[in-house]
């Protein structure tokens, strides 16, 4: 008897799990890249990515964490770590390595919905991951 399962690259894989941690359609993805959305569907989930394929999905997405989408190691994505702009009243406002504005703030509340969106991140990365695991 036969099996009728698809080994997807671990590299593809990542990327779908982050896409999916994002609320990003594969087509939303490949019409801003230019990467044809059937890289990412039936057998052509087994093969690899080109050089220049991670190249633009690197560009296009440049939170997304090098290390991990190739080799697995660390989070998904880059740390946002750098000294920031003004601390008053237990509170940091600058602004991250990528251009972003950051505000850190020692409100509970604030930890609590953070905590909460992290939470629902990990709960659809598992998601996915149970999708990509699983026999068809």
């Amino acid at each position: 008897m036969q099996e009728n399962s698809l080994k997807i690259s671990e590299i593809k894989g990542r990327f779908l799990q982050f896409l999916e941690s994002q609320n990003i359609s594969v087509y939303k993805f490949s019409t801003k890249s230019g990467i044809s959305k059937s890289q990412f569907s039936g057998k052509s989930l087994e093969s690899e990515l080109g050089g220049s394929q991670i190249s633009e999905i690197l560009t296009q997405y440049p939170d997304l964490n090098s290390d991990w989408l190739l080799l697995g190691r660390g989070g998904m994505l880059r740390s946002a770590t750098q000294s920031v702009g003004n601390i008053t009243h237990s509170t940091a406002v600058g602004v991250n390595v990528n251009g972003n504005d950051i505000n850190i703030s020692n409100n509970t509340q604030q930890l609590v919905d953070t905590i909460a969106r992290q939470a629902e991140t990990i709960a659809r990365q598992a998601a996915i991951i149970d999708r990509l695991t699983t026999p068809q």
